[in-house]
């Protein structure tokens, strides 16, 4: 009987842009828990919230994705928000702008990983829901600025 170890690991520049995803949305989501806590607007507190355990569970699935193709477990591991990365968040208009910011930063981040020809179906087909989620919950930010900005 032949059997072969084989250990898949993911090329460098695949890994890489798997990192700084990850980096992106750690940071993200600590700048968005910020503002969970200051805003007074409901609606826009839930909406932060559902972007937090979204983004949470895609960071879990990327740090797992990670592990398994190779990459370095306590890269990621460690506290990685610079102070310089955060953004001054202090009202819900802030919080508004800050979401248009974020959301490049994301698509910029997801696409440099589908761009790849070098990435596995499966780990494509992650990224790609993953992205569809994000852009429904940024959709989800720019109807409740649409909205309340017109109330005003």
């Amino acid at each position: 009987m032949y059997t072969t170890n084989f250990v898949y690991k993911a090329p460098a520049a695949v890994l890489n842009s798997l990192t700084k995803l990850f980096l992106v949305l750690k940071v993200e989501k600590s700048n968005f828990e910020h503002a969970a806590l200051i805003t007074d607007n409901r609606q826009l507190k839930e909406t932060l919230i559902q972007f937090l355990q979204e983004s949470n569970q895609y960071l879990n699935e990327l740090r797992c994705q990670i592990e398994s193709l190779g990459g370095d477990a306590e890269i990621i591991n460690e506290e990685t928000v610079n102070k310089e990365d955060t953004f001054n968040i202090q009202n819900t208009k802030d919080i508004y702008e800050y979401c248009g910011k974020c959301e490049n930063r994301i698509l910029v981040a997801y696409r440099e990983i589908l761009n790849q020809s070098v990435v596995l179906k499966e780990l494509r087909s992650m990224v790609r829901y993953q992205l569809n989620g994000l852009l429904c919950a940024f959709l989800q930010f720019r109807m409740l600025r649409d909205y309340s900005f017109r109330k005003i």
